[in-house]
C-alpha cells in the first residue's frame, strides 16, 4: 500500500509503521544523496548524450566538486570499506583484493590441478598490479576533470572559474606525475634519457585500458600546452613499442587505433617548437619506428601521427601571418629535426627496397610488394620541407623503383620536384 507522500506503508507484528518508516528514511538518507548526478550517473549521462544541444531544465553537471582527500584509500587495509551510518560497513570492490564471484568446494584435486594452483599467482603478486592500480587512479582523476568541465560549462562562478581551472590543471599535472612522463627539454634534465625513465609509462600503455587512459588524457589537456607536448614526445619515443603490431584482439586493437587518432588530434594543435621536439624524439629513439603505408595489415598508427606532424608544420610555415612570428631559431630547430627524420625515412625506404629486390627476382612481383610496403603518405607529406639536395635524392630513389622497360618514360632529375614526379611504383597517390 502506497501513501500520498510516496512512501510505502509497512506492517509488522512487532514494530509499528512509524518505526519502520523511520528506519527506511535513515537508510534512504545514508545511501542516497538525492543528487541524480551521483545516484543515477550512468542514466543521466545517457540522457545528456541523447539530448545534446537541447535546452534542458536540469543540466548534466555536479552541484559541487568533491575533495580528493575524501576518497583517498588506505593501501595497508586488506579490504576497502564504505562507512555508512545506518547500514554499517559495506565492502565495495577493491582492485587489490576482489571478492570471488563464486565459492566452489572441490572434493578432490588431481596432481595436475595442484601443480597448476601452486604455480598460479595471486593478484597481489601479479607483476602489472601497480600499473593497473595507477590506471584506475588515473581514470578517477579524469572523472574529476570531467566534473570540473561540466561545472564550468553549466554554472556561473564568482571568480569566473579561475579556481576550478587551476584545480583542473593541478589534476592533469598530478596524472602526468603518476604516468611518470619525462620531459627531456626541461633545464634540470642534464643527463640523457635512460631506458628506465619511461618504464612506468610503457607498462601502462602496454595494457588496453592504459591506452584508453592516455587517449582520454590527450583529449583533456589544453591545446598546445606543455603537458600535451610532453605526452606526445613520450609516444613518439616509443612508436615501435606502441604501434609495432596491432593486437590480435579486436577491442585491444581498437584502443591502439584510437590512441593514434588522439595523438594526431593533439599534434595538430602544437606550435612549431613542439613539432620539432616530436620529430627529434623519433630520431633519438633506440628502436626504428614502423614506417608503414596507410592501411597496412600490421598497423599504420605510427605513420598516421608522423604525417600529422608534417602536415601541421606545412600548415604553419605556409601561412604567411603565422610564419612571420617564428624567429630563425625556431625555423632552424624544425629544419634540423626534419633533416634527421628525412634521413631516417629515406634509409628505411632504401633498405626496404633492397630487401624486396633481393627476395623477389621477378619485376612484377617486386613492384607490387614495393607499392604495398613503401610509406608513400610520409614521402608525400615530407616534400614541402625538403631542400634541393633532398628532392634530388628522393627522385633518384624513385627512379630506381621503376621497372627497366618503363625507366625511359620518366624524365631526368632536373627541374622542380613535385608529388607527380615520383613514379607510381613507389606510390600512386603521392
Amino acid at each position: 500500500m502506497r501513501m500520498d507522500n510516496g512512501w510505502l506503508r509497512f506492517r509488522s507484528k512487532y514494530m509499528s509503521t512509524a518505526e519502520i518508516e523511520n528506519i527506511a528514511r535513515m537508510q534512504q538518507a545514508a545511501t542516497h544523496i538525492n543528487d541524480p548526478y551521483i545516484d543515477d550517473y550512468y542514466h543521466q549521462a545517457c540522457l545528456a548524450k541523447k539530448s545534446a544541444g537541447a535546452q534542458l531544465k536540469h543540466h548534466f553537471c555536479p552541484t559541487l566538486i568533491r575533495d580528493p582527500s575524501s576518497r583517498a584509500r588506505n593501501k595497508d587495509e586488506p579490504h576497502a570499506y564504505l562507512q555508512v551510518d545506518a547500514l554499517g560497513r559495506l565492502p565495495f570492490s577493491s582492485i587489490r583484493r576482489p571478492r570471488p564471484l563464486l565459492d566452489v568446494e572441490q572434493t578432490s584435486e588431481s596432481s595436475d590441478d595442484i601443480t597448476e594452483k601452486s604455480t598460479s599467482k595471486t593478484l597481489d603478486q601479479e607483476p602489472m598490479l601497480a600499473a593497473r592500480i595507477t590506471i584506475e587512479d588515473g581514470l578517477c582523476l579524469l572523472l574529476d576533470v570531467d566534473d570540473i568541465d561540466r561545472l564550468l560549462q553549466f554554472s556561473q562562478q564568482q571568480d569566473g572559474g579561475l579556481q576550478l581551472r587551476n584545480r583542473r590543471q593541478a589534476l592533469l599535472e598530478q596524472l602526468a606525475e603518476s604516468l611518470q612522463l619525462v620531459d627531456p627539454l626541461t633545464p634540470s634534465k642534464n643527463a640523457p634519457l635512460s631506458p628506465n625513465d619511461d618504464l612506468v609509462f610503457l607498462r601502462i600503455v602496454s595494457l588496453p585500458k592504459g591506452r584508453k587512459l592516455l587517449s582520454r588524457y590527450l583529449e583533456l589537456v589544453s591545446s598546445g600546452s606543455e603537458l600535451a607536448r610532453i605526452a606526445c614526445m613520450a609516444v613518439f619515443r616509443h612508436l615501435r613499442f606502441i604501434f609495432g603490431n596491432l593486437p590480435s584482439d579486436s577491442s585491444a586493437a581498437e584502443t591502439t587505433t584510437k590512441l593514434a587518432a588522439a595523438v594526431s588530434t593533439c599534434v595538430v594543435r602544437l606550435e612549431l617548437s613542439g613539432l620539432s621536439a616530436c620529430l627529434a624524439a623519433i630520431v633519438c629513439s633506440s628502436l626504428q619506428p614502423p614506417l608503414r603505408p596507410f592501411g597496412h595489415a600490421a598497423g599504420d598508427g605510427a605513420s598516421v601521427i608522423i604525417k600529422s606532424v608534417l602536415d601541421r608544420a606545412t600548415e604553419l610555415l605556409t601561412d604567411q601571418h603565422v610564419a612571420s612570428t617564428y624567429n630563425m631559431q625556431n625555423r632552424a630547430l624544425w629544419q634540423a629535426s626534419f633533416d634527421a627524420f628525412f634521413g631516417l625515412l629515406t634509409e628505411y625506404c632504401m633498405s626496404k627496397f633492397d630487401s624486396v629486390i633481393h627476395a623477389l627476382q621477378t619485376q612484377p612481383a617486386a613492384a607490387a610488394v614495393i607499392s604495398r610496403e613503401m610509406p608513400v603518405e610520409l614521402l608525400r607529406a615530407s616534400l614541402p620541407h625538403t631542400n634541393e639536395h633532398q628532392r634530388k635524392q628522393l627522385l633518384s630513389f624513385a627512379q630506381r623503383t621503376v621497372p627497366v622497360n618503363n625507366h625511359s618514360s620518366h624524365g631526368s632529375d632536373n627541374g622542380p620536384m613535385t608529388s607527380e614526379s615520383i613514379p607510381s611504383s613507389v606510390g600512386r597517390n603521392i
